[in-house]
């Protein structure tokens, strides 16, 4: 016999999915009710508010991106130039997914834009949060100053947007061209 996952972890699973596929504000607490298979109660009990629940889905998707951004760069420990491409192939990657639908955080500011809002705060931090681990890559890499770090961003950003807009094969196919062109120009 097969053990069912927790409450609170299926209500917080089927909550990320239906978040991201279909937007936070489409989504009401009654269908992830009815997707996760627990009672209203029970999903009160874990989130008291559907605020809880997406501060939830900010923490969990914060969490994974950063799992993984660590595992990739393991593989190639003590290659920082290496780390960097390896991560700008896992942005790849996720990009040609088809369930790809943008950035998570992106589309949860598109939807919550107020500057005191949480949802601001948490994407302001993930951006930072990427904006430290990159520069540390790059500094390691031996970047004399913060203009590949800059770049990179901008370039990973735009990639992750015009990949949902455009498609993977649009203009985000470039992503792994410019930023290792960039990461040369600097790198020696």
């Amino acid at each position: 016999m097969t053990s069912r996952k927790p409450a609170r972890e299926r209500i917080l699973e089927v909550a990320c999915d239906l978040f991201y596929r279909k937007g936070i504000r489409s989504v009401g607490v009654d269908t992830i009710v009815e997707k996760s298979g627990v009672g209203k109660a029970t999903l009160y009990r874990h989130f008291p508010t559907k605020d809880d629940l997406i501060v939830a889905y900010l923490v969990e998707l914060d969490r994974h991106d950063w799992k993984q951004f660590d595992e990739v760069i393991a593989k190639h420990e003590g290659s920082p130039k290496e780390q960097l491409l390896a991560f700008i192939d896992a942005i790849t990657d996720t990009m040609m997914s088809p369930d790809y639908r943008g950035c998570a955080f992106s589309n949860a500011l598109a939807e919550f834009p107020e500057e005191s809002h949480f949802v601001k705060k948490m994407t302001v931090e993930y951006n930072d949060s990427m904006h430290l681990r990159l520069n540390r890559l790059t500094q390691q890499a031996g970047a004399q100053d913060e203009n590949l770090t800059d770049q990179l961003m901008i370039v990973i950003t735009g990639a992750l947007s015009l990949a949902h807009a455009l498609g993977s094969a649009g203009p985000a196919a470039q992503l792994k061209a410019l930023a290792t062109h960039l990461i040369d120009l600097h790198v020696s």
